[in-house]
């Protein structure tokens, strides 16, 4: 087993490109990320990831209305902003050998003599014909739309046109249009277009995802009925989303739930990294802290856990919740998909369990906390990266025995048995009023977790804030603040999928979120 000395500059720069799954030539791996239903929970669901190979030729990029001018002034200011970077996009793409379709629609009379127009006109499929459908998709029968759209979905400004004025001629200049792409606002022609090249993967892009991007002809719920391997690039869209209309939350915060409707209802979800090597795409105005989610364990849920607590961030903490996913078994599986997301992190939380990765992945991640960045680490999270002989013989695999001592200041020695009464929670003595424990029961309360063994911590400068008992047993330390060399943490050995239900426990989460973002004064 490789352990990973002090970061070089070498593996810093590999750190801005390992997410960047490029295959040889014609080919492209990218990471899609999905939520399907639990089998366990009813109503409740569970956040997957999936890395995928794609053939390049096979492979489509649709670029939805990016016009030239919006009705609405804003939505034309973050689409002049997003252009640059879809334009990169496009161009690697295109040098992969993938189809570029441009599909700004209502402007198709400025095109009609565009190479590119005509090759989308000369063949139409009547089986792709009858697919096509103006009707939301049998999965979302049951789903609830994620905000409400007034005014259209904008905010009011001097600058503004009529409410759906169609003011715009053409695609924005900004997004470059090149020899063998083409140019249609029908999903007809573009679905005969797909059957005639052999098209299987189609990625949509643009705006906006509540309205074009999902419902028009050549949307994604349209490209799914013909049988698409079809991927929203949750990076490269926007949404028509007023922050005065219900849920009052930010506009970007209204982008963030619709791709959680899109992941659950639609199709899975991307992010330009995949081709572009470079971290995702982020509007200059979204100043929301980001939470970046290390989750892979799966003997207490936090694949469905975690995704509903950051989904309550999002509503309450005004916060960005991004996720990097390894498989949820428990042993032989050392993979973590888009962990690129340390590079803007504001906070880190870490939910894995017996964990190694590639040495550029590890690397990554002692940046981040070398940076002096947060940490917040639940139950496993002790032994997130002590593989512990488990790693089947790779020794190009990293791994970081010691996170539990140099960042949490832990010192984990196994856990007492499964007891039927669970683990007794109490404030530590004097610590009732601290701010970490802010909506905390003072009697404590009985979490259905077994007891982890820490004791004593291995930091001179962590605080317990709680204690756990069983019968029988001395009391162990199961949440605790450690100032450790980098910079903050705050842990805790509780997170069976059964506490997430106590108001208790989800009140000290909501609190180190908040602690370790500096919005909580803990002294």
């Amino acid at each position: 087993m490789l352990t990973i000395p002090v970061v070089t500059m070498v593996l810093l720069v590999l750190n801005l490109e390992y997410a960047a799954a490029q295959v040889g030539d014609g080919k492209v791996s990218v990471s899609l990320q999905k939520r399907v239903e639990s089998d366990l929970d009813k109503g409740a669901w569970v956040l997957l990831n999936s890395k995928e190979e794609w053939k390049a030729a096979e492979t489509a990029i649709i670029i939805c209305d990016m016009w030239d001018r919006h009705w609405c002034i804003e939505a034309t200011n973050r689409v002049a902003e997003m252009a640059p970077r879809l334009d990169a996009v496009v161009k690697i793409a295109r040098d992969k050998g993938m189809l570029i379709v441009h599909a700004p629609s209502s402007t198709m009379k400025f095109y009609e003599n565009h190479p590119g127009r005509k090759l989308a006109q000369k063949h139409k499929d009547k089986n792709v014909a009858k697919k096509i459908s103006e009707v939301f998709l049998e999965s979302e029968s049951a789903a609830k739309w994620p905000f409400e759209i007034s005014n259209g979905g904008c905010t009011p400004s001097p600058g503004d046109a009529r409410e759906n004025e169609e003011v715009w001629t053409r695609q924005i200049s900004t997004i470059g249009i090149s020899e063998g792409d083409s140019i249609s606002d029908s999903g007809i022609e573009i679905g005969s277009l797909f059957v005639r090249k052999g098209i299987k993967n189609v990625i949509l892009t643009g705006v906006h995802t509540n309205m074009c991007v999902i419902g028009r002809s050549f949307g994604l719920r349209n490209m799914k009925r013909l049988g698409m391997n079809v991927v929203l690039m949750r990076d490269m869209t926007d949404t028509m989303y007023d922050p005065a209309s219900e849920p009052r939350v930010s506009h970007f915060t209204g982008n963030s739930l619709m791709s959680e409707y899109i992941e659950k209802y639609v199709c899975p979800t991307m992010v330009s990294s995949d081709l572009t090597l470079k971290k995702q795409f982020r509007f200059g105005d979204d100043k929301r802290p980001v939470v970046a989610f290390i989750m892979a364990e799966g003997e207490y849920r936090a694949d469905q856990r975690l995704p509903e607590f950051a989904h309550e961030l999002l509503l309450k903490k005004n916060v960005n919740c991004e996720f990097a996913v390894g498989e949820p078994v428990m042993e032989g599986a050392h993979n973590i998909e888009n962990l690129q997301i340390l590079e803007d992190a504001d906070l880190a939380v870490v939910f894995a369990r017996r964990r190694a990765l590639e040495p550029e992945k590890m690397a990554a991640l002692k940046q981040y906390v070398e940076s002096g960045k947060p940490v917040l680490g639940i139950r496993t999270a002790s032994h997130a990266f002590d593989p512990k002989g488990i790693a089947p013989g790779e020794t190009s695999l990293a791994g970081w025995p010691e996170f539990d001592k140099e960042v949490l200041g832990g010192n984990y020695q196994g856990h007492h048995g499964h007891v039927g009464q669970g683990t007794v929670v109490v404030p530590v003595p004097g610590m009732e009023k601290s701010m970490l424990l802010k909506g905390v029961n003072p009697k404590g309360f009985t979490s259905p977790n077994w007891l982890y063994k820490n004791r004593p911590l291995r930091s001179e400068n962590a605080q317990v804030l709680l204690l756990g008992t069983i019968s029988g047993q001395p009391a162990e330390p199961v949440f605790w603040v450690n100032k450790n060399k980098y910079g903050k943490a705050v842990y805790t050995s509780l997170g069976h999928w059964g506490d997430w239900e106590i108001e208790s426990f989800k009140n000290i989460m909501f609190n180190s979120v908040d602690y370790l973002l500096n919005r909580l004064d803990q002294e």
